[in-house]
């Protein structure tokens, strides 16, 4: 645990994990990473859009940006378990400006092509599936157990919230000025959140190895997937995680065919996308006040009936209004329900697995949504966005229904917030704590 002197203020009591100065220092870079991301996926996806206005170009660009997590997350995960997690971070920021800046130059040169714009969405794809990883799995080690969710809904926060100020600026200066100088603006966020990082004080303790890196890499890869195997736990929430992110989260390759098919353009795109963070901020907001158990797995069951729910409010509007609206409902829903998800699988996870932990439910998490999001984008062309977000949503909520009545385990942590108590053979063989 880092032991910075604790900090006080009306934020701090309304947020407690902001009393860590390491912990705000990581908040303020997920907020700037963040809002750079979501200015870069609003021109990206527009400006290819315009290039070919096909849903399946932007399909593949938005894949080229979410492979990367299938292949890249279980190495930074492995990595984020021997090294020092906050410099792993600091490389793959530097990997994500690079390819940013590279983007900004050939969009305002004037020769920009569809086959740039998926290299360098690749490249991006690459830093931000090593990022993740890293920093996440530094949190509990930034604040006290009783400050976790507290701190990953603000984690949440960032990323979701910011999807109202990168599209509000990002929408402002791709309407004035084109998509060029809002990839400019990316950057610079991240310069401002690469430099956050840098000034984080805590240090964790390496962890020695006797085996070459590259073996101990892929077996750590490995056995960071057993422990999950022998974890139903593990396996019942991450589980979960994938089907929610592959039937409700899947759908930014169809928000440019949406805005076009209820009216207004690229400030419906933009609205719709602000809609996502506003609603995400409201949702991430009332769960960060949660301070009982049972008030955590009565929010779980909430928002993981109303992810299916938005959906399909979403794919039923009949103009910009409605699909804003259901925007808004599907932020608060996915993202509340994903910080819970996380919050519970680092409550139960030993800090010496942590992070392949953590990386494996990141990469089953964006990894399906890769995918689907490129089938999603290519099947939109044919059969048009709305079947693409209705049927999802019922899905899912037939889904997890049918989880809740067949699964007691499910049952009980919906209830009480809590899983029945589990000790795991690598958890005691490997001398870590934490673990459930």
């Amino acid at each position: 645990m880092t032991t910075d002197t604790p900090r006080t203020g009306f934020l701090v009591r309304q947020f407690p994990s902001l009393a860590s100065r390491d912990y705000t220092l990581l908040f303020v870079n997920s907020v700037f990473a963040a809002g750079a991301n979501w200015a870069l996926l609003l021109a990206r996806g527009w400006l290819v859009f315009e290039i070919t206005g096909s849903s399946a170009a932007v399909g593949v660009v938005t894949f080229a940006g979410m492979a990367p997590f299938v292949f890249a997350s279980p190495i930074a995960g492995a990595l984020a378990d021997r090294m020092d997690r906050r410099l792993l971070s600091i490389w793959a920021a530097y990997i994500s400006l690079f390819g940013t800046v590279g983007l900004a130059i050939v969009t305002i040169a004037g020769v920009v092509e569809v086959w740039q714009v998926v290299i360098f969405s690749l490249l991006g794809g690459i830093a931000r599936a090593v990022q993740q990883p890293s920093a996440n799995s530094m949190i509990p080690s930034l604040v006290p157990p009783e400050h976790l969710l507290n701190a990953i809904a603000l984690q949440g926060i960032s990323v979701h919230g910011t999807r109202v100020i990168g599209p509000l600026l990002g929408g402002v200066i791709l309407a004035a000025l084109g998509p060029g100088p809002v990839f400019l603006l990316s950057a610079v966020l991240m310069a401002a959140g690469t430099a956050a990082l840098w000034m984080i004080r805590y240090r964790p303790t390496p962890r020695a190895e006797g085996s070459s890196l590259t073996a101990g890499i892929f077996g750590d890869i490995a056995e960071g997937m057993e422990y999950i195997g022998r974890d139903p736990r593990l396996a019942l929430v991450i589980t979960l995680v994938v089907l929610h992110c592959a039937l409700t989260m899947a759908f930014d390759s169809m928000m440019p065919g949406l805005s076009a098919d209820v009216g207004g353009g690229a400030r419906t795109y933009s609205a719709i996308l602000m809609g996502l963070g506003a609603g995400a901020v409201v949702g991430t907001v009332m769960i960060s006040r949660i301070r009982t158990s049972a008030g955590q797995g009565r929010a779980m069951l909430i928002t993981g009936a109303g992810s299916g729910v938005a959906m399909v409010v979403m794919g039923l509007s009949s103009g910009p209004v409605g699909a804003v609206l259901g925007a808004a409902l599907a932020g608060a829903t996915q993202a509340s329900y994903m910080s819970l998800s996380q919050a519970f699988v680092q409550e139960i996870t030993p800090d010496r697995i942590r992070g392949r932990v953590i990386a494996t439910f990141i990469m089953l998490a964006a990894g399906h949504m890769a995918f689907v999001n490129l089938g999603f984008g290519a099947w939109a062309d044919f059969i048009g966005v709305r079947p693409l977000l209705i049927v999802p949503g019922l899905i899912w909520t037939a889904i997890f229904g049918l989880a809740i009545l067949g699964l007691p385990e499910l049952r009980l942590l919906l209830r009480t917030g809590r899983f029945r108590e589990r000790r795991v053979a690598f958890a005691e063989a490997a001398g870590g704590g934490g673990g459930g």
